[in-house]
């Protein structure tokens, strides 16, 4: 985009100065948009974000811009990149106003930067600080929706190991000390749970006031290996396996928080990083007591029951997201999913959609 372009007036970075993007070519694959695409979509968490090449986007805060002006962005500005660093979700919906072409820097990206060109990995930290600091002059916040209110409950993608320890710490407490089970995955000095799965894993932690008080950790099929629970589950016959199938595991809300939004939060940001990942069939366990709540959200069994090192007998189970998906992704879709369900069985929603004694695992 050149100075003159007649949206150049209304660019949400103008102090920014110049960055050529153009360094990132041999680390990081380009991707077109057509106007009117939508990359990025607020509320929603990401795994990358992007380096604008060309075009223009317009970028939607839901809240309106000062003096009615739009918020636009043009070449060498970076997208999503708050989300993609602290692992919030996205503040702004973004659309490309014109066709647009972009770099795509993901982790995979920043790891090959950060060890063939760590000049050029600081330069991009840098930069990004830069940015951060012109747009809060503009008033857009950088942080997840909700900040304004103190008791909102906000979701995270774990980006670092301080926010995966949390995860950790939370899964000891609930099946170590509230539910007493002995974990073979515990690790009682440092009052945490981990197993393999937690290397390629994808974990969403949900925050109340500072406070962790629930988790949910997602594993793609097409990136590690699930070992023993492709059986388990029956995986294996799925004509989804193993580019478009994931599971769920380790879905934890702490005690006396269990009542509110956080489960719902934690699957409707999950199922939606699945559908953004081309994930079809989503498969996990449930204790029996805690099937009817999975049944609420669509899941169907998947395979027999089988004796989880953890839980004790566990159903498998499927979720079809061509089909339950985009209703789930939206925290109205997953209610009203669970609100049917009740109404249909004449029983009260806390029994079904909060149970108190158990834990999904």
């Amino acid at each position: 985009m050149t100075s003159d372009h007649p949206l150049m007036a209304s660019l949400i970075e103008p102090g920014i100065p110049a960055f050529d993007v153009g360094r990132f070519t041999r680390y990081c694959r380009l991707v077109h948009f057509a106007a009117g695409d939508v990359l990025r979509k607020k509320g929603q968490h990401y795994r990358d974000m992007y380096l604008m090449v060309s075009g223009v986007v317009e970028v939607d805060l839901g809240t309106g811009s000062e003096a009615g002006q739009p918020l636009v962005a043009g070449a060498r500005a970076p997208i999503g990149e708050i989300g993609f660093l602290r692992g919030s979700a996205a503040v702004a919906t973004v659309t490309a106003r014109t066709a647009a072409d972009a770099l795509v820097l993901d982790d995979p990206a920043l790891a090959r930067i950060e060890r063939s060109d760590p000049v050029l990995a600081a330069d991009l930290f840098r930069y990004l600080a830069r940015t951060a600091v012109e747009r809060t002059s503009f008033n857009l916040t950088l942080s997840s929706p909700g900040v304004a209110d103190r008791a909102a409950i906000d979701i995270y993608l774990c980006r670092d190991e301080d926010m995966l320890g949390r995860a950790k710490r939370l899964r000891y407490e609930v099946y170590c000390d509230e539910l007493g089970r002995n974990s073979p995955y515990a690790d009682h000095r440092d009052r945490t749970i981990t197993d393999h799965l937690d290397q390629f894993g994808h974990t969403f932690i949900a925050v109340e006031e500072g406070e962790t008080i629930g988790t949910l950790r997602s594993n793609l099929s097409r990136e590690g290996d699930l070992g023993v629970l492709i059986e388990v589950y029956g995986m294996g016959k799925s004509v989804d396996h193993p580019e478009a199938t994931a599971i769920c595991t380790k879905f934890i809300v702490r005690k006396g928080k269990r009542g509110g939004m956080a489960a719902t939060k934690l699957i409707s940001a999950m199922v939606g990083l699945g559908l953004r990942s081309g994930i079809r069939a989503c498969y996990i366990d449930t204790i029996p007591s805690l099937r009817p709540y999975y049944q609420a959200l669509g899941f169907t069994q998947s395979g027999d029951m089988f004796f989880h090192r953890e839980n004790g007998p566990s159903y498998p189970m499927v979720l079809d997201l061509t089909l339950h998906g985009e209703q789930l992704a939206k925290e109205t879709g997953a209610l009203k999913y669970l609100k049917t369900f009740v109404r249909a069985q004449a029983s009260p929603i806390r029994s079904v959609a909060t149970p108190d004694s158990e834990t999904p695992g």
